[in-house]
């Protein structure tokens, strides 16, 4: 994909976009970077989620380049899901627009709280956020399967 010059948009994410967006997260799932998701599992981040797209010049083809959703748990709390941005367009501040897309759509939806679980702690800590909310708790994890064992069981599903 050597079109790293093109121009971007972030615009919200549709159910046509799902072959492109399972291509773009592939290479992320196979490095254990990100979670396996069935189609099912996408589909529902799709309708809190946001594509970056650029028009290849030549012939107007569209290709997505980036992807992120913002699952909703609660009036309380939500997650920053699935952020990818192809290799090709690191760098250009894509990743940085779709996370701030999913916490604008949060916060249209009246949520109090998003987390973001990563390895880039600048990257979001440039953004705003925080290991932990003021005068408050941290979070904690446990851990009941790794994220072999969720895959092995998607791929029986």
């Amino acid at each position: 994909m050597p079109h790293r010059h093109l121009e971007y948009i972030v615009r919200p994410a549709t159910e046509s976009d799902l072959p492109a967006i399972q291509s773009l997260l592939q290479p992320y799932v196979t490095a254990k970077k990100l979670l396996k998701r069935t189609k099912a599992e996408l589909l529902t981040l799709i309708g809190n989620g946001f594509v970056a797209e650029v028009t290849v010049p030549e012939d107007g083809t569209k290709l997505i380049v980036g992807f992120s959703a913002v699952e909703i748990y609660s009036r309380k709390l939500s997650e920053v899901q699935c952020l990818a941005v192809h290799e090709d367009f690191h760098g250009r501040g894509i990743g940085s627009e779709l996370v701030r897309s999913c916490v604008e759509k949060a916060r249209e939806k009246g949520v109090l709280e998003v987390m973001a679980i990563s390895a880039s702690d600048n990257f979001l800590r440039n953004l705003g956020f925080q290991y932990a909310l003021p005068d408050q708790k941290r979070a904690l994890f446990y851990q009941l399967k790794t994220r072999d064992q969720m895959n092995s069981e998607i791929d029986e599903e």
